[in-house]
């Protein structure tokens, strides 16, 4: 064998014997390793805090030499896992091994682990139990246990033994140690601590603040403002500054404190409450910085108590400085609304503000109430004066009438009110049409005879309301009462009033020479269309006195004075030239009106007179041609019976006896009961005669029918039902009528008593029986009253909602009518329905026809400038809108004035002048209180503006006053709703 073999045979035997050897070692090694595995495993999940997991792990280690601490672990884990049995496993740790390192701070641990948790009286019976050295910090904390236990003066003592261990702990303790001390009120020793505690790092904020509060409650007020100064510059804490500020306000340092909450609202938001609020702005008005005074005062007006009621009531002070009289009214009624020391001032300055705007009628209702409420109050000598200015201004003429009349004694003063009020009271009612009211009214104000203009212009108005009630002879009385002082223009027009009551009366002489007075007298100063009216009046009194050349004359300077009336003055001059032979001069102006003005109501007369010219001048041929275009072109004409017994007159005289019949028969069939029907029966008489025609006994009974003996019952039952729908007793004229057609149902009144039992159930409101009546003579184009037919049903279907059907009804009676009234109905009508449809180019359409026309009364020209400036403002032609609403405002004392300034206002809202706005909506409020619509519509618009301006006391003010006194229930929803949103913003933003 040599050495190679040798050798490699020792190392394989060594290899062997090393492989053996290692073997034997790790058989004894692996049970040791495995254990420390596990334990350092158990430790891992312990440290991570996975203590059920670390517990079934150490479970595993509880071995040599890990027993007694895996006996510990479990305990711990057991604890912190918070199960049942933790404490009873450490109990029998630190019996079993008391010695170990762990007993000794097993009980630490474990109240250090329930102080973490808050659970401080197992974490107090803990420390207790632990009878080994106890640090600073452990001391600290089972202090705090026994004070969140209320165990005070355990925790005092534990606290003491802090004295001297200068550990920041000594600082903590000494704020709870101060505290306890302050719930005791023992505020000396509690001052103690609290300053110590100023150099604790965690407790000395709520040091800090429960010491500044303490010396606040107790009224050392000083003695917080020095604090401060001294040791607490600068101010690094809400709630000490806060006790600055009020500390100063205390002391009525409102300069620095005025400067203190600025600086309170700039760092520190929780602080920015309407307490505060108030403060600050009292402190900035006192210091007169104004602008900050309203900017505070505002945000604590919102207040719902006290504090909102003082707030508003500074607010109105400085608005009242400022004559911001809306506001100020706004604020002092705010402050009213509470039972507050400042609610006498508050009702008193509140008056006097309404006085300012002015807005009588309220400040009445507040002085009475301050006058009901304090009746010895200090400004009681006031109210009483201010109450009598009120009453001299109001507009509210039923509450100033009534409070006079029931006063013992009327003063000059008084007296003079009541005549003017008297008399504006009756000018209103004359405006709504309530003639009767209006003169009743006006007499009352005749009683007093103090200012001699409001008289005169009270003998004339009485003279207007007795004129429009057709009883000229009174108008004439009061007309003749006017004197010429104090006022021309008022004596001109009563002229003009007397004139045309004699007029009226037929006293054609004394009308003439009363228009020739009011000529000779007229002033530029009246409108020159009283004395264009004058002079064509006096031609018409020249015509009935048949003086017809200076008819002529007068109808000439008419026209040439501006008269519009152009139809009436051509067609009076053709026929007076007729009446003075001149027939070519007499057909030039019919013509002329017929081709000028073909839309004249007098257009159809003009016609036939022409034909009438011909026929009388013998030109047969000439005249049935010219009665048959006249009838084609104007079949509805109340002149067709004439033209058609004329033309039959002229087909006699050229022989056509069958066309001259044919004539006669259409008078009898279509216009039975007309002035023509004798005449044309006694034509077919003649023809009958003569054995041309032979249905002349069909024809008489026919006659005889429609125009029975007025002595007939018939005619009777009839006449008297009638009697009672034009005395307005509608309820016994429908039921006579309905009875009249039941018992004649062949009559020929039949039609003329369907149609007046509809009128008087239209009247009566009974919108359904009036139409279904109409309907029942609609289609009757030779009615008399079928106009009138017509525009009931279209004005029925307006108000029922059937626009289409009304505006159909419009049309029709524009074709069949040509009257002056009938085109302003039909052009009204047009307006009004494609307003509510819409269509507002159609309605500006209709309103600009009827501001064309010159017959359009003053109301109808009011109502198409209301919706032609309405149609604008909704197709957003707001400069447009306005030319036609801003005439309105002046002249349309009525709900169209109320109306035309909410559009206005509205306007001025959309462009975002809302301070113009506001200024149209103040004169709505003011002087249109008897339209709630528009007058709720308008404080709902104030409050947007409010909104828009960012014044949300002034809004939400706005909004209270209508959710409390509005009737409109839709109204004051939408104030709540408003009222929400601004509280919600109000909130999100604090």
């Amino acid at each position: 064998m040599n050495s190679s073999n040798l050798q490699r045979l020792h190392f394989g035997f060594f290899f062997a014997c090393t492989i053996f050897l290692l073997g034997a070692v790790e058989s004894v090694a692996q049970p040791v390793l495995n254990l420390q595995a596990r334990f350092n495993h158990a430790r891992d999940l312990y440290e991570r805090g996975a203590y059920k997991a670390a517990r079934a792990e150490f479970s595993n280690t509880l071995e040599d030499p890990y027993l007694a601490e895996s006996n510990y672990f479990m305990a711990s884990c057991a604890i912190r896992a918070e199960q049942t049995d933790g404490e009873q496993l450490m109990t029998q740790f630190v019996d079993a091994y008391p010695y170990h390192v762990y007993a000794q701070s097993a009980y630490l641990d474990m109240a250090d682990f329930y102080f973490g948790k808050g659970r401080y009286k197992e974490a107090l019976d803990n420390y207790n139990k632990s009878d080994g050295y106890l640090s600073p910090a452990i001391i600290f904390n089972k202090g705090y246990c026994q004070f969140h236990l209320d165990q005070n003066e355990k925790a005092l003592e534990t606290f003491k033994k802090l004295d001297g261990s200068f550990s920041p702990y000594q600082n903590d303790a000494a704020y709870f140690r101060g505290y306890i001390y302050h719930s005791r009120e023992d505020f000396e020793t509690s001052y103690t601590y609290l300053k110590e505690a100023f150099e604790s790092e965690r407790y000395r904020k709520p040091a800090m603040e429960l010491f500044v509060s303490t010396l606040y409650q107790n009224g050392e007020y000083q003695e917080v403002i020095n604090l401060v100064e001294t040791e607490l510059t600068p101010v690094d804490n809400g709630v000490v500054l806060n006790f600055l500020a009020d500390s100063q306000y205390a002391l009525e340092k409102y300069r620095s404190a005025a400067s203190s909450y600025k600086d309170l609202f700039k760092s520190y938001g929780k602080h920015r409450n309407e307490r505060n609020y108030f403060r600050a702005g009292y402190s900035s008005f006192k210091i007169e910085n104004k602008d900050d005074a309203i900017e505070y005062l505002k945000r604590s007006a919102v207040a719902d108590d006290s504090v909102g009621a003082y707030a508003s009531y500074y607010l109105g002070v400085i608005y009242t400085e400022h004559k911001n009289w809306p506001f100020a009214i706004t604020s002092f009624e705010n402050t009213a609304k509470y039972p507050t020391v400042i609610r006498e001032d508050a009702l008193y300055h509140q008056a006097r503000s309404q006085m300012e705007v002015p807005n009588y009628q309220r400040s009445i209702e507040i002085l009475n109430e301050y006058m009901t409420s304090y009746k010895a109050g200090r400004f009681y000598t006031e109210v009483k004066e201010m109450l009598g200015a009120a009453y001299a201004q109001t507009n509210n003429y039923d509450l100033a009438i009534r409070h006079i009349e029931e006063l013992d004694r009327l003063t000059p003063q008084l007296k003079e009110t009541y005549q003017r009020v008297s008399f504006l009271k009756g000018v209103a009612l004359f405006n709504d049409k309530k003639f009767n009211l209006a003169s009743e009214v006006f007499q009352k104000s005749l009683i007093h005879d103090v200012d001699a203009g409001i008289t005169q212009q009270t003998y004339y108005w009485v003279g207007e309301a007795k004129s429009l009630l057709d009883q000229h002879d009174e108008a004439l009385f009061y007309y003749k009462s006017v004197n010429r002082v104090p006022s021309i223009e008022v004596y001109l027009k009563a002229i003009y009033g007397k004139a045309y009551a004699q007029y009226n009366l037929k006293d054609y002489v004394n009308a003439a020479q009363s228009f020739k007075q009011f000529e000779s007298q007229y002033s530029s100063d009246l409108n020159k269309k009283y004395l264009a009216d004058a002079l064509l009046r006096m031609g018409d009194c020249q015509f009935a006195l048949k003086e017809y050349q200076k008819g002529i004359d007068y109808y000439a300077k008419a026209e040439k004075a501006g008269n519009k009336n152009k139809d009436h003055i051509y067609f009076q001059i053709g026929l007076l030239n007729r009446y003075l032979d001149k027939d070519a001069m007499a057909k030039q102006y019919f013509n002329r009106l017929i081709k000028e003005l073909p839309e004249s109501q007098k257009a159809d007369h003009a016609y036939f007179q022409i034909a009438q010219i011909d026929f009388e001048e013998g030109k047969s041929k000439q005249s049935m041609e010219a009665y048959r275009m006249f009838i084609i072109k104007y079949p509805s004409s109340s002149f067709i019976p004439f033209a058609l017994l004329n033309q039959a007159v002229a087909f006699d005289n050229e022989g056509q006896s069958e066309s001259s019949i044919s004539n006669y028969k259409e008078i009898l069939d279509r216009f039975p009961r007309h002035q023509t029907a004798n005449s044309a029966l006694l034509g077919l008489q003649d023809k009958n005669a003569n054995g041309q025609f032979d249905e002349f006994d069909e024809y008489l009974r026919k006659y005889k029918q429609a125009n029975p003996n007025s002595e007939a019952l018939e005619n009777i039952e009839f006449e008297s039902a009638r009697a009672n729908y034009y005395s307005q007793k509608y309820e016994l004229a429908i039921r006579a009528l309905e009875d009249f057609v039941l018992s004649y149902p062949k009559s020929s009144l039949i039609q003329e008593s369907q149609y007046l039992i509809a009128d008087a159930y239209f009247r009566q409101g009974h919108l359904d029986k009036s139409l279904q009546y109409f309907r029942k003579v609609e289609n009757d184009q030779d009615f008399s009253k079928y106009s009138k037919v017509l525009y009931r049903l279209a004005d029925i279907e307006s108000m029922e909602g059937n626009l289409e059907k009304s505006n159909a009804y419009y049309y029709q009676l524009a074709q069949v009518s040509r009257s002056s009234r009938n085109v302003i109905n039909v052009h009204t009508g047009l307006m009004e329905n494609y307003f509510k449809d819409a269509q507002y180019d159609s309605a500006i359409h209709h309103g600009n026809a009827l501001l064309d026309n010159p017959r359009t009364g003053v109301l109808a020209s009011a109502q198409a400038n209301l919706i032609i400036g309405k149609s604008l403002y909704e197709n957003d032609k707001l400069e447009s809108a306005l030319q036609n609403l801003l005439p309105l405002v002046s002249n349309s004392p009525d709900e169209r004035g109320a109306e035309a300034y909410y559009y206005i206002s509205k306007i001025y809202y959309d462009q975002a002048k809302y301070d113009r706005a506001l200024e149209s909506l103040f004169v709505l409020t003011n002087n249109f209180q008897n339209y709630d619509l528009w007058l709720n519509q308008a404080y709902l618009l104030m409050a947007d503006i409010y909104i828009e301006t960012n014044e949300l006391f002034q809004a939400k003010a706005t909004l209270n006053s209508l959710i409390d006194n509005s009737s409109l229930d839709e109204v004051v929803a939408v104030a709540k709703m408003k009222l929400k949103q601004i509280e919600e913003t109000v909130d999100s933003n604090e």
